[in-house]
This record gives C-alpha cells, sequence and structure tokens, in this order.
C-alpha cells in the first residue's frame, strides 16, 4: 500500500503574520498547506490546488472572502469542499452573510488558532461533519431549520435555547457516531474557556427533557450519540 497523502489546505488572507502563523501549526499538523495574500487569484490557486479545505478571511479588498465564497460554490468541483471562514468580524450580520453564501463555519480569530486547528482535524481526520451552510436537516422525525433556529417533532414545534439548538444540529449531522465532550465542547464554542464543562451535561439534559429521554444516550467519559 501506497503512503496515504495528506490533506490539502489553502489559506486565504491579506495579514501575512496570520498566514505564515497557520502554515506553519498546519504544517506541524501534517497537512500540505498553500498560502495567498493577494485575493484576486484565490479562484485559480483553488483549481491548481484542490484543496480539502479552505480557510478564507472576510475582510480582504476586493473580492473579499464572501464573494471568493460565492464563486468556489457556483463550480461544481467546489460545491462539497469545506470552505471556513476566519475574521476578525464577531457582527452577526457577516456571520450569516458567510453562511448564506455557503460557508461551512466561521470561526473568530480572537477564539485563537486551537479552535481552528480542531475543527478542521474533526471535518478531515476525524470525519464529523461541520456544514452550518445547510438551512434544513431531518433526521428521523426531527426536522432542523437553522435560518429559522426551530426544530420540529412530527409537525411539533419544540422551544430550543441557542446553544440547546446548536449541540442537536451538530448531533443531526453526526447521527449514530460517539460525540465525546471535547468534541462538542471545541466544535460548537471553540474552547473550554468559554463554559464551564458542566454546562453541556445540563444542555442535554434539557434536549432529553424537551424531545425525549432516549434521543441522546450517555455513554461513560462524557460521551454521547444521537440514537435517532
Amino acid at each position: 500500500m501506497g503512503e496515504k497523502k495528506p490533506f490539502k489546505i489553502l489559506l486565504v488572507d491579506d495579514d501575512l503574520d496570520i498566514l505564515e502563523l497557520l502554515k506553519y501549526n498546519l504544517g506541524k499538523e501534517g497537512y500540505k498547506v498553500k498560502t495567498l495574500h493577494d485575493s484576486n487569484h484565490a479562484v485559480d490557486l483553488a483549481k491548481d490546488f484542490s484543496p480539502d479545505l479552505i480557510i478564507l478571511d472576510i475582510m480582504m479588498p476586493h473580492p473579499n472572502g464572501i464573494e471568493i465564497c460565492k464563486e468556489l460554490r457556483s463550480l461544481k468541483r467546489f460545491e462539497e469542499t469545506y470552505i471556513f471562514f476566519l475574521t476578525a468580524k464577531s457582527e452577526s450580520y457577516y456571520q450569516q452573510a458567510a453562511l448564506d453564501t455557503g460557508g461551512d463555519d466561521y470561526i473568530e480569530k480572537v477564539v485563537g488558532l486551537r479552535a481552528l486547528t480542531y475543527k478542521i482535524s474533526t471535518v478531515l481526520k476525524r470525519k464529523f461533519i461541520i456544514r452550518k451552510s445547510i438551512l434544513e436537516l431531518q433526521v428521523g422525525n426531527i426536522l432542523l431549520n437553522r435560518k429559522a433556529n426551530s426544530v420540529k417533532i412530527a409537525h411539533h414545534e419544540i422551544k430550543l435555547s441557542k446553544p440547546e439548538f446548536e449541540l442537536l444540529f451538530f448531533f443531526a449531522q453526526n447521527p449514530k457516531k460517539i460525540i465525546t465532550h471535547e468534541n462538542l465542547l471545541c466544535n460548537i464554542w471553540g474552547s473550554e474557556i468559554y463554559m464551564f464543562d458542566t454546562s453541556i451535561d445540563g444542555y442535554i439534559h434539557n434536549l432529553k427533557m424537551k424531545l425525549g429521554a432516549d434521543i441522546i444516550e450517555t455513554f461513560g467519559g462524557h460521551r454521547y450519540m444521537l440514537s435517532v
């Protein structure tokens, strides 16, 4: 058997320091990385490099990251390629615009490198799914609408808090998979420093109360699985 080829990542950002830092750290993780600070050539480089995952900064000179994402998603070969946005902008407008144009996730630079590298490993190495651009998702008799932030079971709407919805959405994209406490924490909130560890257990307890006790199985060692 031949040696497994490394996953390829394309980084596009007009901040050279960010590019250098990300290239170094992702290279240490075994990824093949190409960087680009001139956004005008992003689509052409993506075509030549055929990356498994693309990371775009939002606020770049024309074309900006959202415009690049929109153009990439219009090409059949990039319909399923993971596209993450990395940006200093925290306003909800930018986050929604990024997802509306086909971005799979949105990571604020203030959260840091660790959150980004963890999410990259989650989708490329661990084969979990993070696609927040999907507006509607059905698993079993549960229907989730990301745009309306609503959940229906057999046409009955269930009220969930934002953290509860985000947890359920991640579970619904990865049904029948064992998901660890760390995986939930780092992929949904970015880092364990932003909330207490016991919060996830509380949210999962709430989901069971609202959706049914058997909806999420709990295993030893803070591991969970959507059982639908």
